[in-house]
């Protein structure tokens, strides 16, 4: 697509509607998206035309493509309609708290069937040493975490504080949060993941909870119930 038709009314309304979807409120879709809570509030306000790079970043953030915020022929609505049904059993949102202590890290960590990383926002080479070290010390801890004593792990997770309020320095934030997943698959039982994830996020001020937007690979899907039912003449 070369050149958007923006109709300040109709984006609106599809951004209303894909929060709804995904249960977003307006700083969680920012977020995800790399854009402020206002600049949501402007576009949902109907009477501002944002910029084809804003409504890219908004694609992005939610995994659709970006002609989702354009005004659609009947064809290309059902479409739509089966991209945003693909798009809420693939996308999950993930409620993540900030480490900065000990504490922080023993009230979020937790034995996981398995754990996502994301760390592209570690750039330099101080950052990236401490992200692999981050990411290496939650899998060793997954490993063993259950056999642990007490003071064990308390030492475990004081020496992970540390290396956070160290990225710190790089002007970085770790957070870190959880989400399930299943995979169904014919005549087996559906197969139910809790999945740890730990992401660093640009310390610019923002301070507590944090939300991020994960896409489900391969087979893997949302849980029905973690879902917002579809309305009537959705594709699934």
């Amino acid at each position: 697509m070369e050149t958007m038709v923006r109709d300040p009314a109709y984006i609106a309304q599809q951004v209303k509607f894909l929060r709804k979807m995904l249960r977003l409120t307006q700083e969680n879709l920012a977020d995800a998206s790399g854009l402020t809570t206002r600049t949501i509030e402007k576009i949902e306000s109907g009477r501002h035309r944002p910029e084809e790079q804003t409504l890219r970043s908004l694609a992005r953030g939610a995994n659709l493509d970006v002609s989702y915020f354009e005004k659609p022929t009947p064809e290309q609505e059902a479409r739509q309609h089966a991209e945003i049904a693909r798009a809420i059993r693939k996308t999950v949102l993930v409620p993540t708290d900030p480490i900065h202590s000990a504490k922080d890290f023993l009230a979020a960590f937790a034995q996981r069937h398995a754990f996502r990383f994301d760390t592209t926002a570690a750039e330099d080479d101080g950052s990236l040493d401490l992200a692999a070290s981050l990411v290496d010390y939650l899998k060793d801890l997954n490993d063993v975490w259950d056999d642990c004593g007490t003071s064990d792990q308390l030492e475990y997770a004081r020496n992970f504080a540390e290396q956070c309020s160290q990225l710190e320095r790089f002007g970085l934030v770790c957070y870190m949060g959880y989400h399930r997943q299943v995979l169904r698959e014919k005549d087996r039982p559906d197969l139910i993941f809790i999945v740890g994830l730990m992401t660093l996020q640009s310390k610019d001020g923002t301070e507590g909870r944090r939300y991020a937007l994960v896409r489900l690979e391969g087979k893997w899907e949302t849980l029905d119930e973690d879902r917002v039912p579809l309305p009537d003449g959705f594709g699934g």
